[in-house]
């Protein structure tokens, strides 16, 4: 059951990622079969997550403006975007104008992951204090 959660989060991440992903591009990044990416889209579909099949050839979207943030980051996917930093300033100009932001946002959250992470590990987050009237 955890491998198949996790294969379950993992497409709403492809998904959201690249909206019109084939069913055979899940299969091959989820390293299953086509026929289990159906089941999963049936399983997604009965946990109201609204993704759509878009017709033949145009693979998978999400309806609306859903949007999951997923900032559950393994340390080797933090230590490749940190590797990233010193080589920016050398692939700047190959890059969108709008790429610096989005980087420095994903530090940002990943940082903020990080800091939560620890608080909690040392005891040092509180509880919320009650509010006087």
């Amino acid at each position: 059951m955890t491998d198949r959660l996790i294969r379950l989060m993992k497409i709403i991440i492809l998904v959201q990622a690249r909206p019109g992903i084939l069913a055979r591009e899940l299969a091959e990044r989820c390293g299953t079969s086509e026929r289990t990416i159906y089941r999963d889209m049936d399983a997604l579909s009965a946990m109201h997550i609204p993704i759509t099949h878009q017709g033949r050839g145009r693979g998978y979207s999400f309806i609306g403006h859903f949007a999951m943030y997923p900032f559950g980051l393994t340390e080797d996917e933090v230590q490749a975007l940190y590797k990233l930093l010193p080589l920016l300033d050398e692939i700047k100009p190959m890059l969108p104008d709008s790429f610096e932001g989005a980087y420095e946002k994903v530090l940002a959250a990943v940082y903020k992951q990080n800091a939560e992470k620890a608080e909690f590990q040392n005891g040092e987050r509180e509880e919320c204090p009650e509010r006087s009237i």
